[in-house]
């Protein structure tokens, strides 16, 4: 028995092993029809087989195919069929090992080398994904209810190409490794992997739970993940035949700036709009990406509301509310900054909106209270927008310095300049706190109001400054001016014109019931010749210029002193100029040797006969005179 045993052991071995030999002594031209075969009944398309075919044993028993190509989809009658679906250099498809043990080949999976997948969708309606034949075609229409010829296919070191030719756009994934395996209509499908999208490796898993059904125009459960060092991803829900996503998502980074760019968007560098993390429900299509109630952390500022992107369209609509308890904007303080320096001087460098009118832009913002650097707003709303190649910065309302702040900003590119138009108004506001928090000028107090318009054109804020057109006219009430008292200063000139120092007034101030001015604004230059302030017994006019560009003053005045009873007024003529952040204000020297007994003899032989300088003309000198 023991012999009958070992010779049927042999027997045996003998058969399996010309079983397993068999398939290896197949010629070349029935390996390509096994291949043929198996990617005709997946989608319907025959391969074009340019290079070699042949067995291989080793690690596992393989059929290798060299220079494959599977052709798109065909035409509408009269035009051009689409590009292939896939060119590959090399295939491998490894071979079930049950029907080969009985001599027949079959592929389970494939793995593709240096591959080129080409999703397109024709002008014609045609697209190179759909099929009319095979199981693919089968799924398609809901009648699909075999275990997949084919139940897994590897890309490695491949590229996927996107081409919508009815909307002109293209975009390409370079592929490292990849996996997708699907084995059977009630199975679910996978694709895990590493892929690089404009320079960036990125790991992505995506999972469908009933894929059978999706391709039938049904609906299946959806899970998806990005990971990679500019993009955290991660959304889940319900997505239909027609790509439709109904669901929720996340995505976190460590730089908003570098996602945009990443995504296509050309923003300059910075430090602002740094780490953020975005948490909300989801609708997508193929119009529209809607976040109805998104919580966002940028910059650590934290905010809610809803956000819109609609395609279909040259340009990407971003619309949508955020709304913040506190904001601030500390971080974005640089690229708002319009002047830096010691002395300060308007910012030199060139201005360039193009990067932010890469899409229409409707985004409105508001806060419970807001903080730029040392400007401290209260509740405020504002909306930002780009249209029609503009961009426009409105603050509707903002409680600020005890009153309320209005005003609009126009940006527009042009001819590598920049096109402004700006205006804005404020009432009731500490007119000292604001002054010294956004220009460092702390020389006025009291509660002010007014209104201003301006337009120009530069490359820079400088140049922009030396364009100006336009007006402005402001109010004070119940103010004062730091650095100088005038009634004090004058009842000493009135007493001992040449002995009273303009020095001795410096640390008092000028206290004013009222105080207003209007400014003619040309070419840079702001022209006042009606400015004035009054209170009780003193009051002071000025006239002459503001040299917006240079950031100076060039103005003459005179200030009207009375005693109580109103008897003997005093007049005294004096000058502004200087740099704005710190003037120079001073008495004119001619007027008080006029007003100098003793002296006046000296000054009469310097000057024309006939002409008395003893004698106060009460004219106002020269805005020039300053010079």
């Amino acid at each position: 028995m023991k012999r009958i045993g070992l010779s049927l052991a042999a027997i045996a071995a003998a058969l399996v092993a010309l079983v397993l030999t068999v398939p290896w002594l197949a010629p070349e031209s029935v390996l390509r029809d096994t291949f043929t075969r198996e990617i005709v009944a997946l989608t319907g398309r025959t391969p074009l087989i340019e290079g070699q075919v042949h067995l291989a044993w080793a690690p596992l028993p393989t059929l290798m195919i060299e220079k494959v190509t599977i052709p798109g989809q065909e035409g509408l009658p009269g035009q051009e069929g689409l590009p292939p679906l896939l060119v590959a250099d090399k295939m491998q498809g490894t071979l079930r090992l049950a029907p080969l043990v009985i001599g027949r080949i079959e592929i389970s999976g494939l793995m593709l080398k240096r591959a080129s997948i080409g999703l397109t969708a024709g002008k014609n309606g045609a697209r190179s994904w759909e099929f009319k034949e095979g199981v693919l075609a089968e799924a398609a229409a809901g009648r699909f209810d075999k275990p997949m010829p084919v139940k897994t296919i590897r890309l490695v070191d491949g590229t996927i190409r996107y081409d919508d030719r009815s909307q002109g756009r293209a975009t390409s994934v370079s592929v490292g490794d990849v996996t997708f395996a699907w084995a059977g209509r009630s199975d679910a499908m996978s694709a895990a992997g590493v892929v690089n999208w404009r320079d960036r490796e990125t790991e992505i898993a995506v999972a469908l739970a009933d894929p059978a059904s999706l391709i039938a125009g049904g609906k299946s459960d959806l899970r998806a993940r990005i990971k990679g060092d500019t993009l955290n991803l991660a959304t889940s829900g319900v997505l239909d035949g027609a790509g439709r996503l109904d669901g929720k998502v996340s995505a976190s980074g460590a730089s908003l700036r570098d996602t945009l760019r990443w995504l296509g968007f050309a923003l300059p560098t910075g430090h602002s709009l740094a780490a953020y993390d975005l948490q909300s429900p989801l609708t997508l299509d193929r119009s529209a990406i809607s976040l109805n109630e998104v919580q966002l952390s940028l910059d650590g500022n934290e905010a809610e509301g809803s956000l819109t992107v609609e395609f279909g369209r040259e340009r990407p609509k971003v619309s949508g509310t955020l709304a913040a308890d506190t904001l601030d904007l500390s971080a974005y303080s640089n690229e708002l900054q319009l002047a830096d320096g010691r002395p300060r001087k308007w910012r030199a460098d060139h201005i360039s909106i193009n990067s932010l009118l890469v899409s229409d832009l409707d985004l409105r913002i508001s806060a419970g209270e807001t903080t730029i650097d040392k400007v401290h707003l209260g509740r405020a709303a504002a909306t930002v927008s780009t249209r029609n190649g503009q961009l426009e910065l409105a603050l509707s309302e903002a409680v600020a310095y005890g009153g309320t702040l209005k005003g609009n900003i126009a940006l527009k590119p042009a001819d590598k300049m920049t096109v402004l138009a700006a205006a804005a108004s404020f009432e009731g506001v500490d007119m000292g706190t604001a002054l010294g928090d956004l220009f460092g000028f702390r020389r006025l107090e009291g509660t002010g109001t007014g209104t201003m318009a301006v337009s120009g054109t530069g490359a820079s804020i400088a140049e922009l400054s030396r364009s100006l057109q336009g007006r402005a006219d402001i109010s004070v009430a119940g103010g004062s001016l730091v650095g100088i008292d005038l009634a004090s200063l004058m009842q000493k000139i009135e007493r001992r014109p040449l002995s009273a120092r303009f020095e001795s007034s410096y640390g008092g101030r000028t206290t004013f019931d009222l105080a207003k001015a209007s400014f003619k604004i040309a070419d840079g230059m702001a022209k006042t010749a009606d400015c004035r302030m009054e209170n009780g017994s003193l009051s002071v006019s000025l006239t002459g210029d503001a040299n917006i560009a240079l950031r100076s003053l060039d103005m003459a005045g005179v200030a009207n002193w009375s005693d109580a009873d109103a008897a003997n007024p005093f007049r005294l003529p004096f000058r502004v100029y200087g740099g704005w952040e710190v003037p120079v204000v001073e008495p004119d020297t001619e007027a008080l040797i006029r007003r100098s007994g003793a002296a006046a003899p000296l000054l009469r032989s310097f000057i024309r006969p006939g002409r008395d300088v003893t004698q106060d003309t009460g004219k106002t000198p020269p805005a020039s005179a300053a010079q």
